[in-house]
């Protein structure tokens, strides 16, 4: 299947029927995992892997900013509702700050990861990544600690959400990594990625 230019992946299988599918659980079984075994060979993997490392980086980083609103959406919930000295917790200062700063993270990384799909490149496709887990990140912090105590429990929703956040940010390359990474690359490349339309 063609991916938005990216280009035709193909795998080969000696065996037509030797290839199965299996589900498996995880944290989220919501997510649908599964395995696929069988002998499979990706056809000419030295042209394809590039691209499919950044569409899966691009992938991911559209769910690391699917996790955010929800993390952000469970905080809000919880400071509209939470009564805290008679009136709800949102009516302080403090809390509608961290609640805004990561409206605003969530904003960034969502503008990031929409540049990365206008403009294709491995480029722009890790740097989405990295936006969206660096995000991801902040968004975390700020929501449990708007969350407080209720937030650290497993039975409030937040922590499937931060759980699924740290292991989106640890495929194909984390946030610091590929901020590391990039920061080499323009060096070496002294090119920059193309500034998002304003």
């Amino acid at each position: 299947p063609r991916v938005r230019g990216l280009g035709t992946f193909a795998f080969a299988n000696s065996k037509p029927d030797g290839v199965t599918v299996c589900p498996v659980g995880g944290i989220d079984p919501a997510l649908g995992l599964v395995e696929v075994t069988g002998d499979l060979q990706l056809a000419s993997p030295s042209s394809a892997w590039p691209d499919a490392v950044a569409a899966g980086q691009v992938a991911l980083a559209h769910e690391l900013v699917g996790a955010s609103r929800a993390m952000l959406q469970l905080a809000r919930d919880h400071a509209v509702e939470r009564i805290q000295f008679g009136r709800p917790i949102a009516a302080f200062q403090a809390v509608r700050h961290r609640l805004a700063e990561s409206f605003v993270a969530i904003d960034g990384a969502d503008g990031a990861v929409g540049a990365a799909w206008e403009v294709e490149s491995p480029m722009n496709a890790a740097l989405a990544k990295a936006i969206a887990g660096r995000s991801a990140r902040i968004v975390a912090r700020h929501c449990q600690q708007v969350l407080a105590g209720v937030g650290f429990t497993t039975e409030h929703p937040f922590h499937r959400y931060l759980r699924r956040m740290l292991v989106l940010d640890g495929l194909l390359g984390d946030a610091r990594t590929l901020t590391n990474q990039l920061g080499e690359e323009m060096l070496s490349s002294r090119r920059l990625p193309p500034l998002l339309p304003l």
